[in-house]
């Protein structure tokens, strides 16, 4: 896979303690096992139209709890402890996970589980030794999901199949970035394999940038198709503006942990970081059984 990279500013949850079950004690057959990974999620600013997404704030905490607080009854850590030590953290993403003893946590794509007394924060993603799955990216897929989700029909650019649509791919894109140029020249390619393309905008130079404007201007035109595809060929676009969802889009990108694009999401969230012919994906579409 090939895409245009970008470095975000991203947010890592700390905490003083991390406890980590040293490696030598015998597990108990069926008990999922927590693999430590480091994880992140991005940030940004949002705008101020109509179509514009509720944006995350993130920040590292301001208050260290010397004392491991107590756990409520019915076993999940202390809400007064987490939003001592995590102002900027929602309660509501507590979650009691399969794992005893252990509840999730979030900030966007960014994952961690929790003793209950709140205490020790364990960072990485919780994987079932059973299946092999990872059970925190089936949260980020249904994560990614809801927020690709939050966009209609008529607030992407969408190109569909003449006949059947088997696949929906939800595409980060950015005008200027050559991969998702040559994406969109192969536009037929997926079509005729009957994989539908729903384009949101994602211009990595941020708002106000000349991709940025491009991209308003390209959803302010009479024919948003052509004025695509006029601009992914490097040819200019009528300078336009109207009510957008550009923003929006824009923030909902680093809600879901763009780190670059071309970014696909298939309908379930399930992500491909950058270009892929479609015959490739057309084989991993059937391989995993979509």
């Amino acid at each position: 896979m090939s895409g245009c990279e970008q470095g975000l500013s991203g947010t890592v949850l700390h905490h003083k303690s991390i406890a980590v079950n040293s490696m030598n004690r015998r597990l108990p057959a069926g008990i999922l096992t927590v693999i430590v990974l480091s994880l992140a999620a991005g940030c940004g600013e949002a705008g101020q139209n109509k179509y514009t997404a509720k944006a995350e704030v993130e920040s590292t905490p301001k208050t260290e709890v010397e004392e491991p607080g107590a756990a409520t009854p019915d076993g999940a850590p202390s809400v007064e402890l987490l939003t001592a030590v995590y102002p900027s953290l929602d309660p509501e993403t507590l979650r009691e996970t399969a794992a005893s003893g252990l509840w999730e946590v979030n900030q966007g794509t960014a994952y961690g589980y929790l003793t209950p007394d709140g205490r020790y924060l364990i960072q990485g993603d919780l994987v079932d030794l059973q299946t092999g799955e990872s059970l925190t990216e089936q949260r980020r897929n249904e994560s990614r999901k809801s927020v690709v989700d939050q966009f209609d029909a008529d607030q992407m650019i969408s190109f569909a199949p003449k006949g059947e649509t088997k696949h929906d791919l939800y595409i980060f894109t950015d005008v200027d970035c050559g991969y998702c140029r040559k994406l969109h020249r192969e536009l037929d390619d997926y079509l005729a394999k009957g994989i539908a393309i729903h384009y949101l905008f994602y211009p990595r130079s941020g708002p106000g940038s000349a991709s940025f404007k491009t991209a308003e201007s390209v959803w302010c035109a009479d024919d948003r198709q052509a004025a695509l595809t006029r601009a992914k060929a490097n040819q200019s676009v009528e300078p336009k503006q109207c009510d957008n969802p550009i923003m929006a889009q824009y923030m909902a990108g680093q809600q879901v942990g763009l780190r670059g694009t071309p970014m696909i999401l298939l309908a379930d969230g399930t992500v491909i970081n950058g270009y892929m012919p479609a015959a490739r994906l057309e084989e991993r579409l059937k391989a995993e059984g979509l």
